[in-house]
């Protein structure tokens, strides 16, 4: 008689609270590793894993993107930027006088410690740059210098490969040098190693935890699938007395405003009002915003309760309702 195979384990997704509160979603962890992690997080910088390079990461962003580009979903996000987005951006430019001048990243994860998820949400937003700069009359803006970017080290041999390097096996750069609008990133999980890459390669401004809500303002294109609930309302409710970012991905409001109410009424006091403010936040967001479900995207789950959000024109704003 056949042995019944037993089926395989799959490991749950584990939470890591690093030192400056953020919550790390870590897939493939046994619970073990849960307590070293989180220790290392608090009382000392991540570190680069042993053997990679900045080399590395240029072939594993190539092998990403070229993947990303000939999937079905690149396509259809294609599509839905060109075709609904960037003309809505626009013409509510053209009414309200604004236009997308910086992109503002949070919550990427480490690239140099393998988490697939943060080398596809990396290769989308590279992709949905190119025609977003349609929208905007400058194409290619330098970034400025941040007033509290955060250190990139010396690197050595072990660490960074340079540009120049005739070697014939080192693959080229990405693309992605000279980015349309300037592109902040912020995540307390990146290493040396993605930070000189973001840096270095990418041309990116790598902030430290919390100067990049900062850079938030009405003309951001805010990228923050996932983010950890309470910074998410932050982002969208960067600076008071102002509408939110003009364009977003990040997590579906709505499913954040019932996570929400299913809490309200277990606390009381500060903890109790600060609920009741995000669910304002992510309320107020999607009243003023068009909004539209990510596709699937067949190789990760990460598009999973994802949505992109645009601004409508002032005077659309009353009168539309928005579907997420």
């Amino acid at each position: 008689m056949a042995r019944k195979k037993k089926p395989q384990k799959q490991n749950k997704r584990l939470q890591v609270t690093g030192p400056d509160g953020w919550t790390h979603i870590i897939k493939g962890l046994k619970s073990v590793h849960l307590n070293k992690r989180s220790t290392r997080l608090a009382n000392q910088p991540p570190e680069v894993p042993p053997n990679q390079t900045l080399a590395d990461l240029r072939k594993t962003h190539a092998k990403y993107r070229d993947q990303w580009r000939s999937s079905p979903s690149y396509r259809d996000i294609q599509r839905l930027f060109l075709e609904e987005v960037i003309p809505a951006l626009t013409s509510a430019e053209k009414k309200d006088t604004g236009r997308i001048d910086r992109c503002v990243m949070l919550g990427l994860g480490s690239l140099s410690n393998g988490q697939r998820s943060s080398w596809w949400e990396l290769v989308f937003l590279e992709s949905v740059l190119a025609p977003l700069s349609l929208s905007s009359s400058s194409t290619a803006i330098s970034n400025k210098t941040a007033d509290t970017p955060a250190t990139t080290p010396t690197t050595n041999e072990s660490t960074t490969t340079t540009s120049s390097s005739p070697h014939p096996s080192t693959p080229p750069k990405p693309p992605l040098t000279n980015p349309p609008i300037p592109i902040y990133i912020q995540d307390p999980i990146f290493n040396p190693l993605d930070i000189a890459y973001l840096s270095e390669s990418l041309n990116f401004t790598v902030l430290n935890h919390p100067a990049a809500f900062s850079e938030i303002t009405p003309s951001t294109f805010l990228f923050a699938p996932h983010l950890e609930m309470e910074l998410y309302a932050r982002a969208l409710g960067a600076r008071t007395g102002q509408s939110g970012p003009r364009l977003c991905v990040g997590t579906d409001v709505m499913e954040c405003t019932d996570q929400l109410r299913m809490k309200l009424g277990q606390r009381e006091g500060e903890e109790e009002a600060e609920r009741r403010v995000q669910e304002r936040v992510f309320l107020g967001y999607k009243d003023a915003m068009a909004g539209q479900r990510l596709p699937g995207f067949e190789k990760d789950d990460w598009m999973g309760f994802t949505n992109v959000y645009w601004t409508k024109p002032k005077d659309a704003r009353d009168n539309t309702n928005v579907e997420n």
